[in-house]
């Protein structure tokens, strides 16, 4: 972030070392702030460096959601998810700004695609999001009249984000250079500190991307968007399987849990009368039985943007579903429990709609969808 600025300047490794520790551990919300450096550097710092390259413009809560919609300092947004599960917090992040799958229940799949983010846009949204909980473990002492028990190098467990999922706007296989980038920053003990099994990267399946993560050696986690188990209807769902199609990902998803030894998680969002028939379960448990695989029934959060013919799902179907799953085929499945969609930050709703439509992107077609690592989609 500012290492290599630190290192052209002259500065020595335990400065670097020190500035590290002060934003990703310590979460100072300024160089100023970095009392362990000179006023000199200090005021070096402000006037040469910026310490944020996102704005935070819009902040809404739920009772266990949170999104933030931030603008790039080349006047876009994305939006970025705080998940407060028990004992754990999830930050739901993007790649992208829009998304070039066009997914057929996805609002950010509308988008199309504007531009990719740098690996330093997608690991601020992290980092933001660790500040908003230091400052929240901070005024709960305050309130409960106790000292703060502040370590950054080891902060309280409900203090610090645990957990990522490239889960936001964007295909982060189509920035696959920037991701990976902000991953290993993510890892870094002297940055985040976040293991990679606590880290878990989606995709609609571009086979060259998990072929090419194969070979970096990061034991992610993987989860594929399947939403379909035929080719027939993944076609209508999902675009990019006419690129991609399941007779050439499955396997090379065998080959992500041979080499890893990491079960792939299938996410499914569920539409009433497209894909939740007891059909559709068959189909599923032929796919994926004896293989290393966790179903997520997803049922589909409304959204405006995708038409009126598509409908969420009754839960009863769902559970027929996952019986049919377990008991004829041994396939293990959760039925995801909605959250935050009445802040429009549930699955497949994010889509900055403060954006004006002269900044919508373009879908890919067919011919266009494919595999490129370099960071422009």
């Amino acid at each position: 972030m500012f290492s290599k600025y630190l290192e052209e300047t002259g500065q020595k490794k335990f400065r670097i070392n020190q500035v590290n520790q002060a934003i990703f551990r310590d979460l100072v919300s300024g160089f100023s702030e970095i009392t362990t450096l000179s006023e000199h550097l200090r005021k070096d710092l402000n006037e040469n460096q910026k310490f944020s390259v996102l704005q935070k413009t819009k902040h809404v809560r739920s009772k266990d959601t949170e999104k933030i919609l931030f603008k790039t300092e080349d006047g876009k947004f994305i939006e970025s998810v705080l998940m407060r599960h028990k004992g754990r917090k999830t930050a739901c992040i993007s790649s992208q700004i829009g998304c070039p799958a066009g997914c057929v229940f996805c609002a950010t799949g509308k988008m199309g695609i504007i531009r990719n983010l740098t690996d330093r846009e997608i690991y601020e949204q992290v980092l933001y999001w660790n500040r908003v909980l230091k400052d929240e473990y901070f005024a709960e002492c305050e309130k409960k009249g106790e000292e703060p028990k502040w370590n950054g190098k080891n902060p309280p467990h409900e203090a610090r984000v645990r957990n990522i999922v490239f889960m936001g706007m964007g295909e982060p296989m189509f920035n696959y250079e920037n991701v990976i980038s902000a991953i290993k920053f993510l890892n870094d003990d002297k940055k985040f500190g976040i293991g990679v099994r606590h880290i878990t990267l989606s995709t609609v399946g571009i086979v060259p991307g998990i072929e090419k993560l194969l070979e970096e050696g990061l034991l992610i986690n993987l989860a594929f968007s399947l939403h379909a188990a035929t080719n027939e209807l993944r076609d209508e769902l999902v675009p990019m399987n006419k690129t991609y199609n399941l007779d050439m990902l499955m396997p090379v998803l065998d080959k992500y849990t041979k080499k890893t030894g990491r079960r792939i998680f299938y996410e499914y969002v569920v539409l009433k009368g497209k894909n939740d028939r007891p059909q559709d379960a068959h189909d599923l448990g032929k796919l994926l039985q004896h293989r290393m695989a966790h179903l997520n029934f997803i049922p589909y959060n409304v959204n405006p943007e995708c038409g009126d013919d598509l409908i969420t799902p009754d839960e009863p179907e769902m559970r027929i579903m996952q019986n049919i799953l377990l008991n004829e085929y041994d396939v293990p499945s959760t039925i995801r429990m909605t959250m935050g969609d009445d802040v429009d930050a549930a699955c497949g709703q994010l889509a900055n709609k403060e954006d004006k439509p002269e900044n919508k992107g373009k879908i890919l077609s067919v011919s266009e969808g494919n595999f490129d690592p370099t960071g422009q989609a």
